[in-house]
């Protein structure tokens, strides 16, 4: 359960309520503190600030911020929209998760709340005159930072929701997600499984996607009952009711009441989070099979932006052939009780071009540039399988693109292309 919240925590689409809660805490804490100078400031020390130019500030600072508020979030919704429209409706949770744009919106909610706390406040007389000094010292450092804010704000705006940010985002994500596979293949669980046959199977109860594997809650479960794990579906599955999720290899049959079975049944599916949804945890494939949607979309007769296609198969390339740096290590096997199915990396490849390649057969740029970066693909990538996955997609690619040409000219340029 725990696992499960904290996978709630870390998704944009479901926390943009974390920070402005946050915030709003410490707005009415910070506005309530001040009246602390009366305690720990002599009160020869500090300016007598009448209550009238305190509450002329908190005003400016609560209309102000309400309809900056109200602002950003119609800026953020369009954004929204228009990532949508122009790229992939699977690119939303990355203009959410866009930092800048989720401490701007907090910032500006907790200057609201804490402008109204003070000003009340003030109005039932609540801070002495050291106490005002403080407010007022409060209110000027506060309305520095919203400057700030503002205008680190009014940069961010000025991209945000474009298509050009939401590719580099989406790459940015894909990346990510390859790199991590890279370091750790089987999520750091082992190749191997016992050899003996599995005496207990976990099932799914659940239609969806399988999002997220607690790897390290698993491992605890293996080791207190003395047996191995197999996880026979990879993140990003979509299993059916009933779908084998688990097999278990105890050392020894389990020697526990029907309760503690259930128990351990509910412990073990709980360790799998199934969800309507994809997650980029976990889950190489997810970031290219987004990316690969916006090169769809741009070949749509509505749209039919062949650039944002080609820069979508450089993205894809980058993505695939992606190291990580030398000074971080490959993590093998960090859970040594648990083994997982192996990714097929032929869904890196089809799933991938094939699309691109069917919306876009009748054209040339299109087709040169998939079967360069198969070639690039089938070049420099370190697994077998891989490279002979995209000779193969190269292959199917020619011939899709050469059955819809009919300029002759233009099928020599496409010969020409494949026999590089």
């Amino acid at each position: 359960m725990l696992y499960k919240f904290k996978i709630l925590l870390t998704d944009p689409s479901k926390n943009l309520w974390i920070q402005p809660t946050l915030g709003a805490i410490f707005a009415i804490i910070f506005s309530l503190l001040a009246v602390l100078g009366n305690y720990f400031i002599p009160v020869d020390y500090v300016l007598n600030i009448t209550a009238e130019t305190l509450s002329s500030l908190l005003n400016i600072i609560a209309s102000s911020m309400l309809a900056v508020t109200t602002f950003s979030l119609s800026i953020m919704v369009s954004a929204l929209t228009s990532t949508s429209n122009s790229a992939t409706p699977r690119a939303r949770p990355l203009i959410i998760e866009n930092d800048y744009t989720r401490i701007a919106i907090a910032s500006f909610i907790s200057a609201f709340i804490y402008s109204v706390i003070a000003k009340i406040a003030l109005g039932f007389e609540y801070y002495g005159v050291q106490g005002r000094f403080v407010l007022f010292i409060s209110t000027i450092l506060v309305l520095l930072y919203l400057i700030y804010t503002l205008i680190r704000w009014v940069q961010t705006i000025s991209s945000l929701g474009s298509l050009s940010d939401a590719l580099l985002k989406i790459e940015k994500k894909a990346a990510e997600g390859m790199l991590q596979y890279r370091l750790q293949p089987d999520l750091g669980a082992s190749h191997s499984l016992p050899q003996q046959l599995s005496e207990y199977k976990i099932l799914s109860e659940k239609i969806g996607y399988l999002c997220h594997v607690n790897l390290a809650h698993l491992q605890n479960l293996a080791e207190k009952y003395q047996c191995h794990i197999h996880i026979c579906e990879r993140p990003g599955t979509f299993v059916e009711s009933q779908q084998l999720l688990l097999m278990l290899y105890p050392q020894k049959p389990f020697d526990l009441d029907a309760e503690a079975l259930e128990k351990l049944w509910s412990d073990l599916r709980d360790c799998v989070v199934i969800d309507q949804n994809r997650s980029y945890s976990q889950d190489p494939r997810f970031g290219l099979q987004i990316m690969s949607e916006v090169g769809q979309r741009a070949m749509s007769a509505s749209i039919n932006d062949p650039t944002t296609a080609i820069q979508a198969i450089h993205a894809i390339t980058r993505i695939i052939l992606i190291e990580p740096s030398k000074d971080k290590k490959l993590e093998l096997c960090e859970y040594p009780l648990l083994s997982i199915i192996s990714l097929d990396l032929q869904d890196l490849i089809k799933p991938i071009f094939a699309p691109i390649s069917r919306d876009s057969t009748a054209n040339l740029e299109i087709s040169m540039w998939l079967i360069r970066s198969l070639k690039i693909i089938s070049r420099h990538a370190k697994e077998a399988e891989l490279k002979e996955s995209a000779i193969d997609e190269e292959k199917k690619v020619f011939q899709r693109s050469l059955s819809g040409l009919s300029f002759e000219p233009d099928r020599e340029a496409l010969r020409a292309s494949f026999e590089q």
